[in-house]
């Protein structure tokens, strides 16, 4: 009898002592964790920072590249007998690349801030937050959506460096040539803003199986 109450005994001391080391322990592992989240983060805006300093380098090589192509076009419309049809031509031709610039720019920061979300989504999901049903199919719906976004985002790049300059065949035909420009601006943002709205519903769906679960968010019929 002596004997089991020792053993039991040495056994209580024995949990307690785990019990105090976890305890111990505990804030260690909390601060390795929410460490580790900022890391990742901070990398992700890192991350954002070093794209857009790419960005903005790139647009300035563009604007050296077209330079000359701009001058020429200058030269081609200073020769024009309607000036004022050449005057419009010049202002259209502006517009064209200033749209483009604008548009890439504003639809590379909604792809920013997906990015931004699914890393907190992510660092919810590692956190084992209860409101997680699946992880593994979070995480995998999360990669998922990363790769979808890192492809869109490279297709944003290549659109910001694409040229709209108008090339003029004709004085009489300048107005052919510039609509020729304006419709294939028109055409290329149409497609890449396609890629946005698939980029924003991978998100969605990211979000959705991590509350839902894989099956939930697949029957939505909604992605």
């Amino acid at each position: 009898m002596s004997a089991r109450i020792l053993t039991l005994t040495r056994f209580t001391y024995l949990v307690c002592f785990l019990v105090l080391l976890a305890i111990a322990a505990y804030p260690v592992i909390a601060q390795d964790s929410s460490s580790s989240s900022t890391t990742r983060r901070e990398a992700v805006k890192e991350k954002i920072e070093t794209r857009k300093e790419n960005i903005a380098q790139r647009l300035d090589d563009k604007r050296t590249r077209i330079a000359t192509k701009e001058a020429a076009l200058r030269t081609r419309l200073n020769a024009f007998k309607n000036q004022k049809k050449a005057t419009a031509a010049a202002r259209i031709n502006e517009n064209l690349n200033n749209i483009n610039e604008n548009r890439t720019a504003s639809m590379q920061k909604h792809l920013d801030k997906m990015l931004v979300l699914l890393q907190k989504l992510e660092e919810r999901v590692n956190s084992g937050s209860p409101d997680v049903k699946d992880k593994s199919a979070a995480l995998a719906a999360i990669a998922s959506s990363k790769s979808v976004i890192a492809t869109t985002s490279a297709a944003v790049t290549a659109q910001t460096e694409k040229d709209y300059t108008i090339v003029v065949s004709s004085e009489s035909r300048i107005k052919i040539d510039a609509k020729a420009q304006r419709d294939l601006l028109h055409k290329d943002l149409l497609a890449l803003r396609k890629l946005i709205i698939d980029a924003k519903q991978s998100v969605i769906k990211a979000i959705r199986t991590a509350k839902s679960g894989a099956r939930e968010a697949t029957a939505s019929g909604q992605l």
